[in-house]
C-alpha cells in the first residue's frame, strides 16, 4: 500500500509502523514527538442545491428552495440549455419552453428582484419556462403545485438586467462539494502501525514575517530545540509558554486568519506563542510574527503537553555566546556578512550584535559581532523557582529574555571588593515583592535584588564575602530576594568601576 511522509510517497507492508517508513525515507523523528496521520479516504461528493447557469451574457448562480420541486427539476433543468429568450419585460426574463412532468397550479406568484420561478404556460407541462426576476413583481404564471418560488439568483444577478431578444442559456451544471469522511486525522508516535493508506505528517514549518523582529527572537526561542510545546489549546488556538517577558514593543497588527502566529506582547501571558486554528480579530495584544506553510495537521490534533517537531525559517543566526570564528561561519553559511568589533580575535566570545534580531540581520545582510575575552563573561544560574518574578525582572533588564548574553552596567562598588551593585530599572521594579528573602548567612558569590520595600528597589548586586547581616545589595535581609549565583571564576567581577559594562550568560538550572 502507499504511505505519505511528509509529501513523500512509498510503498510500505500493511503493520509498518511510523518509525520504520520514516527510517527507510531518511526522514528523522524528533524525540518525544507526535505526529499526526490522516487517512486516505475517498471523498465524498454531495450534489447541493446550487446551479451554474451560462448564458450568451455571462455567468450566474441560482440556489433551489423549494424542496417539492428538486427531483423533478434535477431530472429536467438539462433541457433549458439551448433555450433562448423566450419573453423580456421590465418585470421579468423567461427563457424556454421545454417539456416537464410537472403539475401545474393557478396560485398567484410574487416575485422579488432576484427570485426565480417555472412557468407552466397555458396550464401545460410542455410550455414550461424559466422566469428570471428583475424586480419586485405579482403574476399568474401556473407554477408547479405548492412551488410559487423556485429560489433565488446568488451570483450574477446583475445579468437579468443586460438580457436581450436573442440570448440564450448555453450550460446548466449542478454545483457538486467534496467531503472527507469524519475521524480522518489522528494524534500518533512512531510506534503507529499504518494498515491502511494514509498521509503521516511530521513537522510543523513556520515562516516568519520580517515586520515583527523582536517577536521574531520569542519563537526562535521558543522553538530552539526543534520543538515546541504546547502548553494549553482552546478550539482557537494552541500556545506555547515557555519564554515569559514583562512586555515587548508593539509590531504588526493584523486579522488573526487560521494557521497565522503571533506573540501576545502584553499581560499576563506576554512572550507566549500562539499558533490559531480558527481565526481571531485583530487585537493590539498580539503581534502578528508569521504563518504556518504546513504541519497545521499537526496544530489540530495536538493536546496540551504534546511537543510538535517544528522548523522555522529563515534559519536563527543564533552567534551570541559562540567565537569570532564559529559566528563568521554561520553567518557566511547564510550569506550574511560579518563585521568584528571590540575584541576581534578568533577566539572572542560575541556578546552583542547589531542589529539585534535574526530578522533584522537577514534585512540589512550584515552583522557587526561585539567579542569580548572568554575569561570576562560572567556565567550566572539563576533561581527560577525560589523567585520568578525577580528572575523575570533580571532577565528584563539584562536581555537575557530574548538572549543568550546579557549585560550589567555598573553603580557601584566597594575598595575591598566586598560588594558589587548595577542599575536596575526603578520602574518595573516595583513589582518585586518581597521573594526567597535571606533566612541566616548569605553566601559569598550570591546575586541578588533589593526590593520594593526599600527605597532602591530593582538595584542589583553580588557579595563576595558571607554575611549574616546585609544581602548582595548591602540591604537588610527583609530587602533582598535572593535570585542567583556566579558559577565558576567571578575574576571578571574584580577590579571594576563605575559605569563599566559587565556582560553575563546564564547556565540553566538542573
Amino acid at each position: 500500500m502507499k504511505v505519505a511522509i511528509d509529501g513523500t510517497e512509498v510503498d510500505v507492508q500493511p503493520g509498518s509502523t511510523v518509525g520504520l517508513v520514516a527510517k527507510q525515507l531518511g526522514v528523522e523523528l524528533q524525540d518525544g514527538c507526535i505526529v499526526a496521520v490522516r487517512r486516505v479516504v475517498e471523498l465524498e461528493k454531495v450534489q447541493t442545491n446550487l446551479y451554474e447557469i451560462s448564458t450568451t451574457r455571462g455567468r450566474m448562480m441560482i440556489r433551489l428552495e423549494c424542496d417539492k420541486i428538486i427531483e423533478g427539476w434535477r431530472s429536467s433543468f438539462k433541457r433549458f440549455e439551448g433555450s433562448g429568450l423566450r419573453w423580456i419585460t421590465r418585470d421579468a426574463a423567461v427563457f424556454g419552453p421545454i417539456k416537464t412532468d410537472f403539475e401545474p397550479s393557478n396560485e398567484p406568484v410574487e416575485l422579488k428582484q432576484g427570485e426565480i420561478t417555472l412557468s407552466l404556460s397555458g396550464f401545460s407541462n410542455e410550455n414550461t419556462h424559466l422566469v428570471l426576476s428583475r424586480k419586485l413583481h405579482s403574476s399568474a404564471y401556473a407554477p408547479p403545485k405548492g412551488c410559487g418560488v423556485l429560489g433565488r439568483i446568488v451570483y450574477g444577478r446583475h445579468i437579468t438586467e443586460e438580457f436581450r431578444m436573442g440570448d440564450e442559456i448555453t450550460k446548466i451544471e449542478p454545483v457538486v462539494e467534496t467531503r472527507q469522511g469524519a475521524g480522518a486525522l489522528i494524534r500518533a508516535d512512531s510506534t503507529y502501525q499504518l494498515i491502511e493508506p494514509v498521509e503521516v505528517t511530521t513537522k510543523l514549518a513556520v515562516e516568519l514575517d520580517p515586520a515583527s523582529p523582536v517577536s521574531g527572537e520569542i519563537v526562535y526561542r521558543s522553538a530552539n530545540h526543534g520543538a515546541l510545546k504546547v502548553a494549553r489549546k482552546t478550539s482557537r488556538f494552541i500556545a506555547n509558554d515557555d519564554t515569559t517577558v514583562l512586555s515587548l514593543e508593539s509590531e504588526k497588527q493584523s486579522h488573526r486568519a487560521r494557521a497565522s502566529v503571533t506573540v501576545r506582547n502584553s499581560g499576563s501571558n506576554a512572550g507566549s506563542v500562539y499558533l490559531y486554528l480558527s481565526e481571531a480579530a485583530l487585537t493590539p495584544s498580539h503581534n502578528i510574527v508569521g504563518k504556518v506553510t504546513s504541519g497545521m495537521d499537526l496544530a489540530d490534533v495536538a493536546a496540551e503537553g504534546d511537543s510538535i517537531a517544528t522548523k522555522v525559517s529563515p534559519a536563527p543566526l543564533d552567534v551570541l555566546g559562540s567565537t569570532q570564528s564559529q559566528a563568521a561561519e554561520l553567518l557566511q553559511r547564510q550569506g550574511i556578512k560579518q563585521i568584528r568589533s571590540g575584541d576581534v580575535s578568533d577566539a572572542a566570545v560575541v556578546v552583542e550584535c547589531n542589529p539585534p534580531t535574526t530578522l533584522g540581520a537577514y534585512a540589512k545582510k550584515e552583522v557587526e559581532c561585539l567579542g569580548i575575552k572568554a575569561s570576562q563573561l560572567v556565567n550566572i544560574r539563576l533561581f527560577q523557582k525560589e523567585a520568578p518574578v525577580s528572575v523575570r525582572y533580571f532577565r528584563r533588564i539584562t536581555g537575557l529574555d530574548l538572549r543568550r548574553t546579557g549585560k550589567l552596567t555598573v553603580y557601584f562598588t566597594t575598595p575591598k571588593m566586598e560588594i558589587v551593585l548595577f542599575k536596575g530599572d526603578e520602574l518595573t521594579a516595583k513589582e518585586l515583592l518581597p521573594e526567597n528573602t535571606p533566612k541566616d548567612d548569605v553566601a559569598a558569590n550570591t546575586l541578588g535584588v533589593t526590593n520594593a520595600i526599600k527605597r532602591y528597589a530593582g538595584m542589583v548586586g553580588v557579595r563576595f564575602v558571607d554575611s549574616s547581616e546585609f544581602g548582595p545589595t548591602a540591604e537588610r535581609f527583609e530587602g533582598t530576594n535572593i535570585i542567583g549565583e556566579i558559577v565558576g571564576d567571578v575574576e571578571a567581577l574584580k577590579g571594576l568601576s563605575e559605569k563599566k559594562v559587565v556582560y553575563v550568560s546564564e547556565e540553566k538550572e538542573k
